[in-house]
């Protein structure tokens, strides 16, 4: 059932994503050729730690509202004198720091995860009426430019740029409590495994650090009941891409539909699926569109195909396209207010089409792009995959202490049903270079080379293809073996995995629907791990990629501060990854490296440890703080938007904004 089902809370607010930028070049992770200046905000002229070198890496949600609830029979209000849990608040922890957003490695910066969130339910005065943990799953259906320009072209950089995030909600507490909610208790009886929960997240703003809206964005998002089996990041439903490219003809992207035969009813998550219209909230600058508008690509249907083989741009007819019914994605705040999830009624000939037949947007315009002509309903918008075939993968990302394994489950499905005894095959995308890097040029341009990602490709290795059971779904076991730190001044290796069931083309996926690996070098600790030789290598690395820390607690780069905090640095660094106190924010340390720092930090705490006191006699480092102050008046396109655009100049990607 997952959040896209009939039972299911609605709400809409807004997130915090303070990422700390410096870490977006990979050539910041060479301590020997860090420059302070790597710490500044960017200018017109460098890059410098880019657009927030300042940031703590918090994910929270934040004055999010339940607005709507559905029902198990099909029926939703929005009245809170007809359901006690609107207006209730989606929020975090009430006792512990926020969340932290995770990227992977900083030459894979496409699949960032909460870490460390929990969500809760509450009214503000009880603790909550549900609470549960957050379970790390990258972000998928990453889309850049979907926020339009006032010119009607795609907009550039993160702020244009939209995601879904889904995931699952782990060791749910409910209230005795709930209010006399029939939503609540009819969600409580049905999330057999958890709570599902989907995120859609955009209109991030980034531009201006002397905003109070800086690092802010709008969220919009559904919770729904888990049950057992289903994957938990992504919707095994039926699958919504565009025949070429990003987006469609007229803007519309990936998206995924259920089909519920209990309450004979479509279920479509449009909340990443049409471009969003330029926000304005200045009358000077024309008619006010508030966040969230949807671009108006006219009346919207969804259909099945009665041919096929019916492709975008092709005329919707009665003779082609079988109608379920309109869209209301036009209506005011639709958006905000459904969290893009449309609702329709089956009958008799819509299912006896559905199991073999695709499913399709039809939009209809007073003049339609390719051949310019419209059928009864239009034209065919966007489509089904080919074959309505549908292959998924989790978790998308995987550590490995070398030598070490992992696994992922491989989804087959047809047509939203599950594919039993199918092959999928597996490959490594293999060498990959210039990726995670910034400027190639100007002030200020790191000097440390840009190691390849995919090499050795032996250090990796995994079956060829693996082969669905009976429910649709196999088990990928993939093995680490010393890479042979082949990066240098960064620990380990990157290797993407591709998935697909044989002949199925790159459109049937999102473009950064892979899987994703870090494979660590291997570690031997030392007897006695010293300060020089093993701790301060990695604590300078930390305290260069997040000066936000030096400015507010401790300088990890300094031996005197590291003494003076050694017991809250080994609180940190010995807490459990999903923890959001875990230190390194970045995840990215392994566990033979952590045992040896927490080694170390034992012997600070218990007596003088004489490495580390030989240390605090030298002339103490530089303050990793620099003074540069942020620049509002610098335009960017980094963040995401630069790591997509190394990736799609080495794979053919559509070009990225």
């Amino acid at each position: 059932m997952t959040y896209l089902s009939n039972t299911r809370l609605i709400f809409t607010g807004r997130f915090q994503a303070d990422v700390s930028t410096v870490n977006n070049d990979v050539r910041h992770y060479d301590n020997a050729s860090f420059e302070k200046v790597f710490q500044d905000f960017q200018t017109k002229q460098s890059m410098n730690g880019w657009w927030n070198p300042t940031g703590s890496g918090a994910f929270r949600l934040i004055d999010c509202r339940i607005v709507m609830v559905g029902y198990a029979d099909g029926s939703t209000v929005t009245g809170a004198a007809d359901d006690s849990a609107i207006g209730l608040l989606i929020a975090g922890s009430e006792d512990r720091t926020s969340g932290k957003l995770v990227d992977i490695d900083p030459q894979w910066q496409l699949a960032s995860a909460p870490w460390g969130l929990e969500v809760r339910l509450t009214d503000g005065h009880e603790p909550y009426f549900f609470s549960g943990q957050y379970k790390p799953h990258a972000f998928r259906d990453l889309w850049f430019g979907r926020m339009l320009t006032p010119q009607g072209t795609p907009g550039g950089g993160d702020g244009a740029a939209s995601a879904t995030f889904q995931s699952v909600l782990g060791d749910v507490t409910w209230a005795s409590n709930l209010k006399g909610s029939r939503a609540l208790a009819e969600l409580k009886a049905a999330a057999v495994a958890g709570l599902s929960i989907r995120l859609a997240t955009f209109s991030y703003i980034d531009r201006d650090p002397n905003s109070a809206d800086f690092t802010l964005g709008t969220v919009t998002g559904a919770i729904g009941p888990q049950l057992a089996g289903e994957p938990e990041s992504f919707v095994l439903g039926r699958r919504f891409a565009p025949a070429n490219g990003i987006t469609s003809w007229n803007g519309c992207s990936y998206f995924s539909a259920h089909v519920d035969p209990t309450s004979r009813s479509i279920l479509l998550d449009l909340s990443n699926a049409i471009q969003l219209a330029p926000a304005n909230s200045d009358p000077t600058q024309g008619p006010l569109v508030p966040v969230g508008s949807l671009n108006d690509i006219g009346t919207l249907r969804i259909g099945v195909l009665k041919d096929a083989a019916l492709t975008e741009f092709s005329p919707a007819t009665e003779d082609n396209f079988l109608p379920i019914g309109e869209i209301g994605y036009q209506n005011d705040g639709w958006l905000l207010n459904t969290s893009g999830i449309a609702a329709l009624r089956l009958n008799d000939s819509h299912f006896a089409l559905l199991a073999d037949h695709p499913l399709a947007l039809a939009a209809a315009l007073p003049l339609n792009a390719g051949t310019g002509a419209n059928g009864a309903f239009g034209q065919i918008a966007i489509r089904e995959t080919t074959g309505g075939n549908f292959v998924g993968a989790e978790p998308l990302v995987h550590r490995i202490d070398a030598p070490g394994q992992s696994s992922a489950t491989i989804y087959a499905a047809r047509y939203g049903v599950p594919l039993s005894n199918t092959q999928v095959k597996i490959s490594q995308l293999g060498d990959m270079p210039q990726q995670g890097g910034g400027q190639a040029s100007g002030p200020n341009t790191p000097t440390a080379p840009i190691p390849d990602i995919g090499v050795p490709p032996t250090a990796l290795t995994m079956p060829p293809e693996v082969t669905t059971g009976a429910a649709g779904s196999a088990s990928l076991l993939i093995k680490g073996d010393d890479p042979g730190n082949p990066r240098k001044y960064i620990d380990g290796q990157l290797y993407l995995i591709d998935f697909r069931l044989p002949g199925q083309g790159n459109a049937a996926r999102s473009a950064f629907d892979y899987i994703v690996i870090h494979v660590r070098d291997s570690y031997v600790m030392p007897a006695e791990p010293t300060w020089k030789d093993d701790v301060a290598p990695i604590f300078t690395q930390y305290a260069n990629l997040y000066p936000i820390m030096s400015k507010q607690l401790v300088n990890l780069a300094n031996p005197h501060d590291v003494k003076r905090h050694a017991k809250i640095l080994r609180l940190a660094f010995a807490q459990s990854m999903s923890n959001p106190n875990y230190m390194p924010v970045t995840r990215d340390l392994s566990a033979g490296k952590c045992q040896m720092i927490l080694k170390f930090l034992d012997r600070v705490i218990e007596s003088s440890e004489p490495t580390l006191e030989a240390a605090l006699t030298q002339r103490l480092p530089a303050a990793p703080f620099a003074d540069g102050g942020p620049r509002p008046d610098v335009e960017h396109s980094g963040g995401k938007t630069a790591a997509a655009r190394n990736f799609a100049r080495v794979t053919g990607l559509p070009v990225v904004r």
